[in-house]
Order: structure tokens, then C-alpha cells, then sequence
């Protein structure tokens, strides 16, 4: 499956998050490293054609210093927003993060800047899936034709057709 490290970041990733507080959106990263650990610091998220600038503000907390970013949540739409800051050069450089907006489900703060690649599960365990309902809808639909017979007429019937259907779906 896929690779559980956090990808390399400029903040701590263990100590960062995202949240609603009122109605902004606010994001926190944790022990804040070269462009981000300076107050007012700027955070560019974008969506899309869409972006929202941050300022953000660097507080001192027990687990060390702290950089909380507050942007209006009216400003975004739903879907993954990526996350950029300032450099000194004022050009944008990437942060190993992207937050996630669905609705009014909780902020989501992800990790890397873009996303790893998707890895489905073995198709087998699908095929096994759709095997058992199709007994299971077969099974259902054999009992109501079998209800009108006697019954051990009815059972010996439902015995041939498990091992039928066993030999087919296999």
C-alpha cells in the first residue's frame, strides 16, 4: 500500500491543524521554519482560479513557537485548497500541506503539497464482493418461487441449487 511518512515540510506536521474558530477558517503549523517563521508571514491558498491570502501571526506556546493563519470562511469553496507562502525573493514557494473544505464537515489539514497516487484494492476482493450478492439476491428470489412447493420438495431443490451455484460462482 502507500507510504505512511510525512513528506518533508517546513513546519511539524504533528503539531499543525485546521479548524473553524467562529467563522473563519484557521490553520495552525507547528514549529514554523525558514519563510514561515517571521509574523505576518503570508499564506496564499488556492482552488482552482481561486485564491485567499492569510497574514499570519506567530505565537509562542508551550510546545514552541506557533504560526496561526485566519482567513473569512465565506472565502472558500468547497474542495482541496494548496497551500503556498511568501518567500524573500516575494515569488510563492509550495508548503508540504493542503487543506481540505467540504461543506460543514471539519477542516481538513493534508499532508504533502500535492496528492500521492491513488492505489485501489485488489479487483479479487471486488469480484468476491459481487459473487456473494449475487447469491444472496439468487438465494432470495429461490426461496419465494420454493415457498409454494411442499417442504421437502423445497429443500432438496435448494440443496441442487447451492451446489450449482457454488461450482458456477466458485
Amino acid at each position: 500500500m502507500g507510504d505512511s511518512m510525512p513528506p518533508p515540510a517546513t513546519f511539524d506536521l504533528v503539531d499543525s491543524c485546521a479548524r473553524r474558530r467562529g467563522s473563519d477558517v484557521e490553520i495552525v503549523l507547528g514549529a514554523p521554519k525558514t519563510e514561515l517563521n517571521e509574523a505576518g508571514a503570508v499564506i496564499r491558498l488556492t482552488s482552482g482560479k481561486r485564491s485567499v491570502d492569510a497574514n499570519g501571526q506567530l505565537v509562542q506556546s508551550p510546545t514552541g513557537p506557533l504560526l496561526t493563519v485566519r482567513a473569512p470562511r465565506d472565502q472558500f469553496v468547497d474542495g482541496i485548497w494548496s497551500m503556498t507562502t511568501r518567500a524573500d525573493d516575494d515569488r510563492f514557494v509550495p508548503l508540504a500541506a493542503r487543506l481540505l473544505v467540504q461543506g460543514d464537515r471539519p477542516l481538513v489539514l493534508l499532508w504533502g503539497a500535492k496528492a500521492g497516487r491513488t492505489e485501489l484494492p485488489p479487483a479479487r476482493g471486488v469480484r468476491a464482493a459481487g459473487k456473494r450478492r449475487a447469491a444472496a439476491v439468487g438465494g432470495r428470489a429461490l426461496d419465494g418461487v420454493l415457498a409454494v412447493l411442499p417442504d421437502e420438495r423445497a429443500r432438496t431443490i435448494r440443496q441442487r441449487a447451492r451446489r450449482v451455484a457454488r461450482r458456477v460462482l466458485g
